[in-house]
C-alpha cells in the first residue's frame, strides 16, 4: 500500500469506529470522595504538628507554586482540546524571567509525564488512530530534535518564527471555527471533505516549530488535521499520544546542550500538568466533536492575535 492510499484511508477508518464505550466510574468517584478528605487532613496534621515536614516546604521557592498552578491550568486546557499548553506555558515562563531556551526546556520536560498520562488515557478510551499516530511520530521526533538543537544554539531564534506561525494558526483557527458551524454529520453523510495528504510533512514541520517556539505541536498539527477534514476526537487522541515521544526526544536534546536549568519551573510544571492530565483526558472524551472544534478555533484565534499584536507593537517601537 502506498503512502497516498494509506493516508486517504484515514477518513473511512475514523468514520467506521464506534464511540468509546462508557466506563463505570461510580467506584472511581467513590474512591476519590474518600481519598481527598483523608489526604487533606493528613497534610494539615503533618503541617501543624511535624516541624520537619513544614520546613521542607518552606525551603521551596515561591515561584515553584506559581508554576504548579500554571501547569495545572494549562494542562487542563491542553488535555481537553489538544493544544495551547506549550504556547501558554512558554509565555508564562518567560514572563517569570525564564530565558527562552530554558523556558522551552521546562515546558518539554513537563510534557513528558503529562502527555504520557494523557496519551495512555486516550488510548484506553479508544481515541487514538494508530495509522495517524505512526505517520506523525517519527517525522515529529526528527523535527523536534532539529528545532531543539537550533534553539539551544540560537536562544532568540523563536522570536523570528512566532509571527509567521501565529499568522498560519490564525488562518487555521478561522477555518476550523467556520467548519464547526457549517458541517453537520447528519446532513452530510455522503460528503467527503478534501483530506490533507502530507501527514509526515505536517509532523516534521509541527515538531520543528514546537521545539523552536516552545510550543505549537497541538496548534499546528491538530488544527491542520481538523481543518483538513479529519475527525476531531481521533485526531486529538493521536496528537496527544505522539506528543509524549516528541517531548521526550526534544527534552533530551535540550538537557544535553543547556546548562543552568531552572528546576523550580520544571518541577512546578511537571507536577501541575501531571495532576491535570488524567482529569482533562476524561473531560475531552465527553465533549462532542463540534464543541472541540469550536474551542480549538477560538483559542487558536485569540492566542495568534495576541502574538501578532505583540510583535507589531515591538516592531513599531523599534522603527519609530
Amino acid at each position: 500500500m502506498n503512502l497516498q492510499t494509506e493516508e486517504e484511508d484515514f477518513a473511512d477508518e475514523l468514520n467506521t469506529l464506534d464511540s468509546p464505550p462508557k466506563e463505570n466510574t461510580s467506584l472511581k468517584w467513590l474512591y476519590w470522595l474518600f481519598s481527598l478528605p483523608i489526604i487533606t487532613i493528613s497534610f494539615f496534621l503533618l503541617w501543624h504538628y511535624v516541624p520537619a515536614f513544614k520546613a521542607s516546604f518552606e525551603e521551596i521557592p515561591v515561584t515553584f507554586y506559581y508554576f504548579l498552578l500554571a501547569g495545572f491550568i494549562f494542562a487542563m486546557i491542553d488535555g481537553a482540546i489538544g493544544m495551547s499548553y506549550g504556547v501558554t506555558s512558554t509565555t508564562f515562563s518567560m514572563a517569570m524571567g525564564i530565558p527562552p531556551a530554558s523556558a522551552s526546556t521546562a515546558v518539554h520536560l513537563s510534557e513528558i509525564l503529562s502527555n504520557g498520562i494523557a496519551g495512555v488515557m486516550h488510548y484506553k478510551m479508544g481515541n487514538v488512530n494508530m495509522k495517524l499516530f505512526r505517520l506523525l511520530v517519527v517525522p515529529g521526533i526528527i523535527g523536534s530534535v532539529t528545532g531543539a538543537y537550533l534553539l539551544s544554539s540560537l536562544e532568540h531564534y523563536s522570536h523570528y518564527t512566532k509571527p509567521f506561525i501565529s499568522l498560519y494558526t490564525l488562518i487555521l483557527g478561522i477555518v476550523i471555527l467556520k467548519k464547526s458551524f457549517t458541517i453537520s454529520r447528519k446532513n452530510n453523510k455522503d460528503a467527503k471533505p478534501k483530506k490533507i495528504k502530507s501527514i509526515r510533512t505536517l509532523g516534521l514541520f509541527g515538531g520543528f516549530i514546537d521545539a523552536v517556539g516552545g510550543g505549537g505541536w497541538g496548534s499546528i498539527v491538530l488544527s491542520t488535521l481538523i481543518a483538513g477534514g479529519r475527525n476531531a476526537r481521533f485526531s486529538l487522541g493521536a496528537v496527544k499520544f505522539s506528543r509524549f515521544f516528541i517531548a521526550f526526544m526534544s527534552s533530551l536534546t535540550f538537557v544535553t546542550m543547556l546548562n543552568g536549568l531552572h528546576w523550580e519551573a520544571i518541577g512546578g510544571l511537571v507536577l501541575g500538568s501531571a495532576i491535570a492530565s488524567p482529569i482533562a483526558a476524561r473531560v475531552a472524551n465527553r465533549i462532542s466533536a463540534k464543541t472541540i472544534m469550536v474551542a480549538v478555533g477560538i483559542i487558536v484565534i485569540l492566542a495568534s492575535l495576541k502574538s501578532i499584536v505583540g510583535f507589531l507593537s515591538d516592531l513599531i517601537r523599534i522603527l519609530f
